[in-house]
């Protein structure tokens, strides 16, 4: 009877009756991230500014780094980077569609390390078709530009890596984030909703109006004060170990200094928290590496700083499992949530 009731809880929470595994989930920071990538907006443009109070309330509330840099200008190096390790800036420096002369090729990507370690993914896209259409890739990606609505293919680091866009079931792991003429990516705030539709690692790219690239400050920090909110309040990041990153791909100036707005929030982040120390979008790959004990992807990530001081209870970065010892969609102990709606205000304690 006893052994039917541990396996019972073990099949509800979504995770093997296994003690390796157990213990080894405890030494995550967190078992889910969402990263949402905003646009060409430099730190100083954001912090202080009237036009985004929500943006500075959300920085205020939780963990800022203010001296996180981009790497390169313009967007698409950054992107990359953020998934794989490296800019590929012979080519990506023109910001051009996925195409013959425009990918990385077999280069290893995060969609490697994490399915070695299977670990779930899925990528959001404001504006991404349902179909294809004419613009498919052998696994049916969709390379087009344009989308439903104002969709840009070079905020889609996913779609330029082969052994993405060449399988049918990592191309069926990038979505659109929103249904047709519905509230702010409605889909993807659904999957928040329970664990089984959650992935471990999730992406989301607002659409060129939305991630201020072609509409003002105000309009972006309006977005994210529609959509932050509810992130925060859903069954994913009230009953698990989720963290919540939002940055910017690049700023106004050039690397090592181009420093950007970067967030960390979620139950698993530290309140009222920043940190001055010098951070780079190498540094947000290398700390997904590190919390899972992925293998690095190349020296850049490598070599970076994790950005382990933001959260409560830093992952072991030093523990080693052999790789296919783990599995990580996983459920999670106690947390706790702060409320940001216009009316609530954190004082933040600096350190």
């Amino acid at each position: 009877m006893v052994l039917l009731a541990l396996l019972f809880v073990s099949l509800t929470l979504g995770a093997p009756m296994n003690a390796a595994h157990q213990s080894d989930s405890m030494n995550h920071s967190f078992n889910y991230i969402v990263t949402i990538l905003m646009e060409n907006h430099g730190l100083g443009d954001i912090i202080g500014s009237p036009s985004a109070p929500f943006m500075n309330k959300l920085a205020s509330a939780w963990s800022l780094a203010t001296n996180y840099t981009a790497l390169d200008h313009p967007s698409l190096p950054n992107y990359l980077a953020l998934v794989s390790g490296q800019e590929f800036a012979t080519w990506s420096q023109s910001d051009c569609n996925p195409g013959a002369s425009c990918n990385a090729g077999d280069a290893p990507n995060l969609v490697d390390r994490l399915e070695s370690r299977d670990l779930t993914w899925k990528a959001y896209m404001e504006g991404y078709p349902t179909n294809c259409g004419t613009n498919c890739s052998p696994g049916n990606c969709f390379l087009g530009d344009n989308g439903t609505t104002q969709y840009a293919a070079r905020h889609n680091p996913f779609v330029y890596f082969g052994d993405i866009v060449n399988s049918t079931e990592r191309c069926s792991r990038i979505v659109p984030a929103n249904s047709t003429n519905a509230a702010p990516d409605d889909q993807f705030l659904a999957d928040l909703e329970s664990p089984a539709g959650s992935s471990n690692f999730m992406w989301l790219t607002p659409n060129l109006c939305n991630d201020m690239h072609d509409c003002p400050i105000s309009t972006g920090d309006s977005y994210l004060s529609q959509i932050v909110p509810k992130i925060l309040d859903s069954k994913l990041f009230t009953d698990h170990k989720a963290a919540l990153f939002i940055a910017f791909d690049e700023g106004n100036t050039a690397f090592p200094s181009d420093y950007v707005y970067a967030i960390w929030a979620g139950s698993v982040a530290k309140t009222g928290f920043s940190s001055s120390n010098q951070y780079s979008h190498y540094s947000f790959l290398r700390t997904v590496e590190a919390n899972w004990h992925l293998r690095p992807l190349t020296s850049n990530d490598k070599g970076a700083s994790t950005m382990k001081e933001f959260f409560i209870h830093p992952a072991d970065h030093d523990h080693s499992v052999h790789e296919d010892e783990m599995k990580d969609h996983e459920n999670s102990d106690g947390n706790h949530h702060i409320e940001l709606s216009e009316d609530s205000h954190h004082e933040a304690q600096r350190d």
